[in-house]
Protein backbone atom coordinates (compact mmCIF):
# COMPACT_ATOMS: atom_id res chain seq x y z
CA UNK A 1 0.00 0.00 0.00
CA UNK A 2 0.79 3.71 -1.03
CA UNK A 3 2.34 4.75 2.68
CA UNK A 4 3.85 8.37 2.09
CA UNK A 5 0.27 10.10 2.52
CA UNK A 6 -1.84 9.53 5.72
CA UNK A 7 -4.77 10.11 3.18
CA UNK A 8 -3.81 8.07 0.29
CA UNK A 9 -4.29 9.99 -3.13
CA UNK A 10 -3.52 6.41 -4.58
CA UNK A 11 -6.61 5.12 -6.86
CA UNK A 12 -7.55 1.23 -5.74
CA UNK A 13 -8.60 -0.61 -9.03
CA UNK A 14 -10.34 1.78 -11.76
CA UNK A 15 -13.54 3.71 -11.73
CA UNK A 16 -15.58 0.34 -13.39
CA UNK A 17 -13.68 -2.18 -10.56
CA UNK A 18 -12.61 -0.01 -7.89
CA UNK A 19 -10.90 -2.82 -5.95
CA UNK A 20 -6.99 -3.72 -5.34
CA UNK A 21 -5.28 -6.41 -4.04
CA UNK A 22 -1.86 -6.65 -1.48
CA UNK A 23 -0.89 -10.16 -1.19
CA UNK A 24 1.69 -11.03 1.18
CA UNK A 25 2.70 -7.67 2.18
CA UNK A 26 6.34 -7.71 4.40
CA UNK A 27 6.45 -5.22 7.69
CA UNK A 28 8.17 -2.23 6.90
CA UNK A 29 11.89 -1.67 8.82
CA UNK A 30 11.90 -2.07 12.71
CA UNK A 31 8.67 -2.91 14.50
CA UNK A 32 6.66 -0.99 11.96
CA UNK A 33 3.47 -2.73 9.73
CA UNK A 34 1.59 -0.22 8.21
CA UNK A 35 2.35 3.83 8.31
CA UNK A 36 -0.77 5.84 10.12
CA UNK A 37 -2.98 7.03 7.11
CA UNK A 38 -6.47 6.63 6.12
CA UNK A 39 -8.68 6.23 3.02
CA UNK A 40 -12.22 6.54 1.47
CA UNK A 41 -12.40 2.99 0.72
CA UNK A 42 -12.78 -0.20 2.86
CA UNK A 43 -10.55 -2.36 3.65
CA UNK A 44 -9.75 -6.15 4.40
CA UNK A 45 -6.51 -7.24 6.10
CA UNK A 46 -5.23 -10.75 6.63
CA UNK A 47 -2.20 -11.88 8.63
CA UNK A 48 -0.26 -14.78 6.78
CA UNK A 49 2.33 -14.78 9.20
CA UNK A 50 3.32 -13.46 13.20
CA UNK A 51 1.13 -11.47 14.63
CA UNK A 52 0.36 -6.91 14.87
CA UNK A 53 -1.24 -4.43 16.77
CA UNK A 54 -3.67 -2.29 14.89
CA UNK A 55 -4.55 0.93 15.49
CA UNK A 56 -7.98 2.23 14.18
CA UNK A 57 -9.12 5.65 15.12
CA UNK A 58 -8.15 5.53 19.32
CA UNK A 59 -8.49 1.99 19.45
CA UNK A 60 -6.10 -1.00 19.77
CA UNK A 61 -6.62 -4.49 18.37
CA UNK A 62 -4.19 -7.62 18.28
CA UNK A 63 -4.06 -9.83 15.67
CA UNK A 64 -2.80 -12.96 14.96
CA UNK A 65 -1.89 -15.27 12.10
CA UNK A 66 -4.65 -16.13 10.49
CA UNK A 67 -7.09 -13.65 11.57
CA UNK A 68 -8.62 -10.62 9.84
CA UNK A 69 -9.11 -7.00 10.28
CA UNK A 70 -12.17 -4.83 8.88
CA UNK A 71 -10.89 -1.61 8.12
CA UNK A 72 -14.35 1.06 7.40
CA UNK A 73 -14.12 4.01 5.36
CA UNK A 74 -12.66 7.01 6.81
CA UNK A 75 -10.44 4.89 9.56
CA UNK A 76 -7.51 6.08 10.36
CA UNK A 77 -5.76 2.86 10.88
CA UNK A 78 -2.02 1.73 11.17
CA UNK A 79 -0.03 -1.14 12.69
CA UNK A 80 3.16 -2.80 14.56
CA UNK A 81 4.72 -6.16 15.00
CA UNK A 82 3.68 -7.90 18.41
CA UNK A 83 6.25 -9.72 19.40
CA UNK A 84 9.72 -11.01 17.80
CA UNK A 85 8.46 -13.12 14.39
CA UNK A 86 8.04 -11.14 11.16
CA UNK A 87 4.78 -10.29 9.92
CA UNK A 88 3.53 -10.85 6.34
CA UNK A 89 -0.32 -9.43 5.82
CA UNK A 90 -2.42 -9.12 2.94
CA UNK A 91 -5.46 -6.97 1.84
CA UNK A 92 -8.10 -6.03 -0.34
CA UNK A 93 -9.38 -2.80 -0.86
CA UNK A 94 -12.61 -1.78 -2.38
CA UNK A 95 -14.43 1.56 -2.95
CA UNK A 96 -18.18 0.91 -0.65
CA UNK A 97 -19.74 1.60 -3.80
CA UNK A 98 -18.89 -1.68 -4.72
CA UNK A 99 -21.81 -2.24 -2.69
CA UNK A 100 -24.07 -0.31 -4.06
CA UNK A 101 -27.21 -0.76 -6.21
CA UNK A 102 -28.89 1.62 -8.99
CA UNK A 103 -31.34 2.99 -6.93
CA UNK A 104 -31.63 3.37 -2.91
CA UNK A 105 -33.26 0.20 -2.33
CA UNK A 106 -33.32 -2.05 1.47
CA UNK A 107 -29.97 -3.00 0.83
CA UNK A 108 -28.70 0.54 0.93
CA UNK A 109 -30.83 1.62 3.97
CA UNK A 110 -30.33 -1.29 6.36
CA UNK A 111 -26.66 -2.28 5.69
CA UNK A 112 -24.53 -0.33 3.65
CA UNK A 113 -26.02 3.16 4.98
CA UNK A 114 -25.10 2.02 8.72
CA UNK A 115 -21.41 0.91 7.64
CA UNK A 116 -20.69 4.41 6.25
CA UNK A 117 -22.28 6.68 8.93
CA UNK A 118 -20.82 3.90 11.31
CA UNK A 119 -23.91 3.94 13.17
CA UNK A 120 -23.44 0.19 13.00
CA UNK A 121 -19.73 -1.04 13.97
CA UNK A 122 -19.06 -4.18 13.90
CA UNK A 123 -15.94 -5.80 16.37
CA UNK A 124 -13.48 -5.22 13.49
CA UNK A 125 -11.30 -8.62 14.35
CA UNK A 126 -12.75 -11.79 12.60
CA UNK A 127 -10.67 -14.20 14.30
CA UNK A 128 -11.73 -17.56 13.01
CA UNK A 129 -12.97 -19.57 15.73
CA UNK A 130 -16.52 -19.46 14.39
CA UNK A 131 -18.13 -21.34 11.18
CA UNK A 132 -19.33 -17.64 10.19
CA UNK A 133 -15.78 -15.87 10.91
CA UNK A 134 -14.59 -19.23 8.99
CA UNK A 135 -17.07 -18.43 6.36
CA UNK A 136 -15.13 -14.57 5.73
CA UNK A 137 -11.82 -15.61 6.16
CA UNK A 138 -12.26 -18.30 3.15
CA UNK A 139 -14.05 -15.63 0.91
CA UNK A 140 -11.23 -13.35 1.55
CA UNK A 141 -8.63 -15.74 0.53
CA UNK A 142 -10.92 -16.59 -2.81
CA UNK A 143 -10.88 -12.86 -3.45
CA UNK A 144 -7.28 -12.38 -2.91
CA UNK A 145 -6.94 -15.53 -5.14
CA UNK A 146 -9.67 -14.84 -7.86
CA UNK A 147 -7.94 -11.29 -8.40
CA UNK A 148 -4.17 -12.36 -8.49
CA UNK A 149 -5.50 -14.44 -11.14
CA UNK A 150 -7.59 -13.09 -13.16
CA UNK A 151 -9.95 -15.91 -12.71
CA UNK A 152 -12.78 -15.80 -15.11
CA UNK A 153 -15.31 -13.68 -14.12
CA UNK A 154 -13.82 -13.02 -10.42
CA UNK A 155 -15.32 -9.34 -10.68
CA UNK A 156 -18.65 -10.74 -10.05
CA UNK A 157 -17.25 -13.64 -7.61
CA UNK A 158 -15.74 -10.40 -5.88
CA UNK A 159 -18.74 -8.66 -5.34
CA UNK A 160 -20.94 -11.51 -4.20
CA UNK A 161 -18.20 -12.16 -1.80
CA UNK A 162 -18.50 -8.80 -0.13
CA UNK A 163 -21.98 -9.37 -0.21
CA UNK A 164 -21.37 -12.54 1.48
CA UNK A 165 -18.69 -10.90 4.07
CA UNK A 166 -21.41 -8.53 5.19
CA UNK A 167 -24.34 -10.65 5.32
CA UNK A 168 -22.31 -12.63 7.96
CA UNK A 169 -21.16 -9.88 9.69
CA UNK A 170 -24.70 -8.71 10.09
CA UNK A 171 -26.47 -12.04 11.13
CA UNK A 172 -23.37 -12.52 14.02
CA UNK A 173 -20.93 -9.77 14.69
CA UNK A 174 -21.21 -7.80 17.67
CA UNK A 175 -21.72 -4.65 17.19
CA UNK A 176 -18.67 -2.32 18.67
CA UNK A 177 -20.62 -0.58 21.17
CA UNK A 178 -21.53 -3.48 23.01
CA UNK A 179 -18.12 -5.05 22.94
CA UNK A 180 -16.27 -4.51 26.52
CA UNK A 181 -12.48 -4.32 25.01
CA UNK A 182 -13.30 -0.91 22.59
CA UNK A 183 -11.54 1.58 24.28
CA UNK A 184 -13.92 5.00 23.95
CA UNK A 185 -12.61 6.45 20.79
CA UNK A 186 -13.15 10.31 19.97
CA UNK A 187 -14.46 11.16 16.56
CA UNK A 188 -13.93 14.94 16.89
CA UNK A 189 -10.01 14.14 17.86
CA UNK A 190 -9.27 11.94 15.09
CA UNK A 191 -11.26 14.56 12.53
CA UNK A 192 -8.92 16.86 14.15
CA UNK A 193 -5.77 15.11 13.17
CA UNK A 194 -6.95 14.02 9.81
CA UNK A 195 -6.96 18.10 9.02
CA UNK A 196 -3.45 18.65 10.80
CA UNK A 197 -2.11 16.04 8.86
CA UNK A 198 -3.72 17.12 5.65
CA UNK A 199 -1.89 20.12 6.06
CA UNK A 200 1.37 19.34 6.88
CA UNK A 201 1.38 17.10 3.73
CA UNK A 202 0.35 20.22 2.03
CA UNK A 203 2.92 22.69 3.57
CA UNK A 204 5.63 20.24 4.78
CA UNK A 205 8.25 22.24 2.48
CA UNK A 206 7.67 25.18 4.37
CA UNK A 207 8.78 26.62 8.38
CA UNK A 208 5.59 24.54 10.68
CA UNK A 209 5.39 25.41 13.97
CA UNK A 210 3.92 23.68 16.91
CA UNK A 211 1.73 27.19 17.92
CA UNK A 212 0.14 26.89 13.97
CA UNK A 213 -0.90 23.08 14.14
CA UNK A 214 -2.06 23.53 17.21
CA UNK A 215 -4.30 26.21 16.47
CA UNK A 216 -4.86 24.62 13.02
CA UNK A 217 -6.77 21.99 15.93
CA UNK A 218 -8.02 23.96 18.15
CA UNK A 219 -6.51 23.43 21.26
CA UNK A 220 -3.33 23.85 23.66
CA UNK A 221 0.15 23.07 22.41
CA UNK A 222 1.01 20.71 25.38
CA UNK A 223 -3.09 19.31 24.67
CA UNK A 224 -2.15 19.02 21.18
CA UNK A 225 1.07 17.00 21.04
CA UNK A 226 -0.24 14.55 23.53
CA UNK A 227 -3.00 13.95 21.36
CA UNK A 228 -1.11 13.80 18.30
CA UNK A 229 1.58 11.19 19.72
CA UNK A 230 -1.44 9.19 21.40
CA UNK A 231 -2.72 8.65 17.11
CA UNK A 232 0.45 8.50 15.61
CA UNK A 233 2.67 7.08 17.68
CA UNK A 234 5.15 10.24 16.75
CA UNK A 235 5.61 13.51 18.10
CA UNK A 236 4.49 16.54 15.82
CA UNK A 237 8.42 17.27 15.10
CA UNK A 238 9.12 13.46 14.50
CA UNK A 239 6.11 13.12 11.94
CA UNK A 240 7.07 16.26 10.33
CA UNK A 241 10.59 14.64 9.64
CA UNK A 242 9.36 11.06 8.45
CA UNK A 243 7.24 12.96 5.87
CA UNK A 244 9.74 14.87 4.37
CA UNK A 245 12.14 12.13 4.71
CA UNK A 246 9.61 10.29 2.94
CA UNK A 247 9.13 12.40 0.22
CA UNK A 248 13.44 13.29 -0.18
CA UNK A 249 13.55 9.68 -0.82
CA UNK A 250 10.93 9.30 -3.61
CA UNK A 251 13.39 12.08 -4.81
CA UNK A 252 16.69 10.24 -4.57
CA UNK A 253 15.16 7.40 -6.33
CA UNK A 254 13.07 9.52 -9.35
CA UNK A 255 15.74 12.50 -10.01
CA UNK A 256 19.03 13.68 -10.63
CA UNK A 257 18.42 15.98 -8.09
CA UNK A 258 21.33 17.49 -5.86
CA UNK A 259 21.35 16.45 -2.45
CA UNK A 260 21.22 19.72 -1.17
CA UNK A 261 18.15 20.63 -3.05
CA UNK A 262 16.50 17.88 -2.38
CA UNK A 263 17.01 18.65 1.24
CA UNK A 264 15.71 22.18 0.67
CA UNK A 265 12.95 20.94 -1.77
CA UNK A 266 11.86 19.26 1.44
CA UNK A 267 11.80 21.44 4.18
CA UNK A 268 15.15 21.32 5.72
CA UNK A 269 17.25 24.46 5.52
CA UNK A 270 20.16 22.86 6.80
CA UNK A 271 21.76 19.69 5.00
CA UNK A 272 23.82 18.34 8.03
CA UNK A 273 20.58 18.42 9.97
CA UNK A 274 18.72 16.88 6.64
CA UNK A 275 21.07 13.90 7.13
CA UNK A 276 21.65 13.31 10.51
CA UNK A 277 17.75 12.86 10.07
CA UNK A 278 17.29 11.00 6.89
CA UNK A 279 20.07 8.30 9.06
CA UNK A 280 17.48 8.02 11.89
CA UNK A 281 14.87 7.36 9.13
CA UNK A 282 16.26 5.07 6.85
CA UNK A 283 19.66 3.91 8.72
CA UNK A 284 21.94 5.23 5.76
CA UNK A 285 23.45 8.60 4.15
CA UNK A 286 21.15 10.07 1.47
CA UNK A 287 23.61 9.44 -1.04
CA UNK A 288 24.20 5.87 0.04
CA UNK A 289 20.49 5.48 -0.42
CA UNK A 290 20.39 6.61 -3.86
CA UNK A 291 23.08 4.52 -4.71
CA UNK A 292 21.27 1.19 -6.09
CA UNK A 293 18.67 3.10 -7.89
CA UNK A 294 21.51 4.78 -9.86
CA UNK A 295 22.88 1.53 -10.61
CA UNK A 296 19.74 0.80 -11.75
CA UNK A 297 19.01 3.63 -14.05
CA UNK A 298 22.83 3.32 -15.43
CA UNK A 299 22.21 -0.51 -16.55
CA UNK A 300 19.15 0.38 -18.09
CA UNK A 301 20.98 3.58 -20.04
CA UNK A 302 23.91 1.29 -21.05
CA UNK A 303 21.22 -1.45 -22.55
CA UNK A 304 20.74 -2.09 -25.90
CA UNK A 305 17.19 -1.40 -27.31
CA UNK A 306 14.57 -4.37 -28.39
CA UNK A 307 14.36 -4.99 -31.78
CA UNK A 308 10.86 -3.55 -32.70
CA UNK A 309 9.79 -7.69 -33.33
CA UNK A 310 10.90 -8.54 -30.10
CA UNK A 311 8.96 -6.34 -27.56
Amino acid sequence: MNREMLRENRVHGHPMYPVSIYPNIEQLSGNRILDCHWHDEMEFIIVRKGKAIFQLDTAYYNVQEGQALFVNSGQLHAGILDGEAPCVFSAVVFKPEMLASPDFDVIQEKYIRPLLDQSFQPHPVIQGEQAWEKDILGAIDRMLNDNEKQSPVFELSTKANLYAIFAQIYAHAIPLSTNRQQAAGNPDKVDKLKIVLNFIHEHYAEPLKLKELAGIAGISEGHFCRFFKQLTQKSPVEYINYYRILKASRLLESSRMKIVDIAMETGFDNLSYFITVFKQWKGCTPSTYRKPFSDKAAVILTEPAPHPMNE
